[in-house]
């Protein structure tokens, strides 16, 4: 008996290497799989939150350009950030960014009426109104309403993508 001590002593020994290896092997591959998920997902957030950003810095550039006149880039911009809107962000806040932009269609052409473009004479803008009733009168209070409602559904925008952030 004493002869086979010796051999069950390496035998459970070997099986407790062997064991302990595939234990450790396991434990890497599950860390390491775990790292990679980790990563991806600071990735996604990473990708919303610039997204989500960007958003917020369209929309602040659109509103300054339609008050100085000067449009003529921000379809294509808009083109863009909405196919992103689309493949990224969540559907509350997609839809509340396509709301938010039908919104803004509707208040720019008020904006031009209630407050149209000066008239530029060489380097100066001046604007010229000598028309006793003013023309622009009926537009101005509909371009205010239509402005709070915009930019009360764009405040809406930004804190829902701020809760989405913050809970990620």
């Amino acid at each position: 008996m004493k002869e086979y001590v010796a051999i069950i002593a390496a035998v459970v020994a070997g099986l407790f290497t062997i064991i302990s290896a595939f234990i450790v092997w396991k434990l890497a591959h599950k860390t390491s799989e775990s790292a990679r998920e980790q990563a991806k997902e600071d990735a996604k957030f990473n990708e919303k939150k610039a997204l989500y950003v960007k958003t917020h810095e369209l929309y602040e550039s659109a509103i300054k350009c339609t008050k100085n006149y000067n449009n003529n880039h921000l379809s294509e911009l808009f083109s863009k950030l909405t196919a992103e809107i689309n493949l990224i962000a969540s559907d509350d806040v997609a839809k509340q960014y396509f709301y938010v932009a039908d919104l803004f269609q509707d208040w720019i052409p008020l904006y031009l009426k209630a407050f149209p473009a000066p008239i530029k004479i060489g380097e100066y803008s001046c604007n010229i109104i000598i028309q006793s009733p003013d023309p622009t009168l009926k537009y101005k209070q509909p371009e205010k309403e239509a402005y709070e409602k915009f930019y009360s559904s764009y405040e809406e925008l930004i804190k829902l993508m701020r809760i989405e952030l913050a809970s990620a």
